[in-house]
């Protein structure tokens, strides 16, 4: 599965909770939205490592 596309649209959300975080002065190490959202990221950027990782020793084995 192609997971870049959903990060793509994950990190531009993660970014707009940023922004709004910093419009509203609060912290983004203390705003729950963005510590949750930036987990979502995370998760998903471990899986297009992976994804790529698997990519490349198939197309060493050929």
């Amino acid at each position: 599965m192609d997971y870049s596309k959903e990060l793509e649209k994950e990190k531009e959300r993660l970014n707009m909770l940023i922004d709004e975080a910093f419009k509203n002065g609060i912290p983004i190490t203390q705003d729950e939205a963005v510590i949750a959202q930036n987990r979502k990221v995370d998760v998903l950027v471990a899986k297009v490592q992976r994804e790529k990782e698997k990519n490349k020793k198939n197309k060493q084995e050929r």
